[in-house]
């Protein structure tokens, strides 16, 4: 596996970067995690923990869960494997030296390392206890992928770092909602304890891109199908042995091409639909704890299943800073929440991310 340049609709130009691949090492087709995952020894668990600066916990899951529980914990298990795929290929980048990820200043580099292979054990552990969790509750722990990540070089890797992070944060919301629902309170107060840890780290990504550590008041929240949609633009298709067994939805892809500032404007957008429905179509979008906003779709053009649209970005009425996921709904809406807009989503999400 290597860190490609491939440009992901999810990652969209107007939020990433446009690069041609990039090979820096190994065979994507030899992919392995480290340490053993998704299964490792003893001995492999207890240097995870070292690195990791801290144990996976000690108590047991309760008796019972309920499907909304089952369906979480594959969630987070499905997502973490990938994460530990990146951020193990990010430090084998650094550590032997791969062009765009060198640095001039050992110091730098070594507290960059050191920082990073905190997180990627951190990272491990989460998908061990959800794999474990699952395997308690007599359920298949989930498999891991092939991956592909659309990274260039070290600057990249930290943007789309923090992207995905902001992503994860806003899901692990819904996640504890979810085991709520469900009654498994017993499970929610350790997703938690995770939300946490994945502050801290977004805080490290962005001061790394010159950012303040905090991005919003109340992050954006989200919803498991986006994610799981999301995260599915990392894989190659077809390498996931059980992804099968995760009962989520995968909307189209909706990529943003134009590039947004801090200011309202017109976004142009393109997305795959197989129901020829165009005049039932809305773009609408999540911004932090905040009603979900619905803007008017205009088409541009339309070429087989291709659309092409425009929406306006309502950025200064809403003050729309820091992740906004944007969906194309087949409802106008109005939207309780991010839940209701994944009911009604045909294509997304697209990821903004401001200031």
């Amino acid at each position: 596996m290597h860190l490609s340049g491939f440009l992901l609709a999810l990652l969209s130009a107007a939020s990433l970067i446009s690069a041609a691949p990039v090979k820096n090492r190994a065979s994507d087709i030899d992919q392995e995690l480290p340490d053993g995952l998704p299964y490792p020894s003893p001995s492999e668990l207890a240097l995870v923990e070292q690195h990791a600066h801290g144990t996976l916990p000690n108590t047991s899951p309760p008796p019972v869960v309920s499907n909304k529980g089952i369906t979480n914990l594959r969630l987070i298990a499905f997502n973490e494997l990938f994460e530990v795929a990146f951020f193990n290929e990010l430090v084998t980048n650094i550590t032997e030296n791969v062009e765009g990820y060198r640095f001039s200043d050992p110091d730098d580099k070594n507290l960059v390392v050191a920082s990073l292979e905190a997180i990627l054990a951190q990272e491990e552990l989460h998908a061990i206890r959800a794999n474990n969790a699952l395997s308690h509750f007599h359920v298949n722990p989930i498999e891991p992928c092939q991956y592909f990540f659309p990274v260039k070089d070290f600057d990249s890797a930290l943007t789309l770092a923090s992207k995905f992070t902001d992503v994860v944060l806003g899901t692990l919301q819904d996640t504890i909602e979810r085991f709520a629902l469900g009654h498994d309170y017993d499970l929610a107060r350790e997703i938690a304890a995770i939300i946490a840890n994945k502050g801290e780290q977004q805080g490290w990504f962005r001061m790394q891109q010159g950012k303040i550590p905090s991005e919003l008041p109340f992050t954006t929240t989200g919803d498991l199908n986006f994610a799981f949609t999301a995260v599915q633009r990392f894989v190659y298709p077809g390498s996931c042995p059980n992804i099968n067994e995760i009962p989520l939805r995968t909307f189209e892809t909706l990529e943003i091409l134009t590039s947004l500032g801090p200011k309202s404007q017109n976004i142009t957008f393109s997305f795959q639909d197989w129901t020829n429905e165009t005049s039932k179509l809305w773009m609408t979008y999540i911004n932090q704890q905040n009603l979900p906003i619905v803007e008017h779709l205009d088409i541009v053009s339309h070429s087989g299943n291709t659309i092409v649209a425009t929406a306006l970005f309502p950025y200064d009425d809403h003050e729309l800073n820091g992740l906004t996921i944007s969906a194309v709904t087949r409802k106008e809406g109005p939207f309780g929440d991010a839940n209701d807009v994944a009911k009604w989503t045909l294509a997304g999400p697209g990821l903004i991310i401001i200031n």
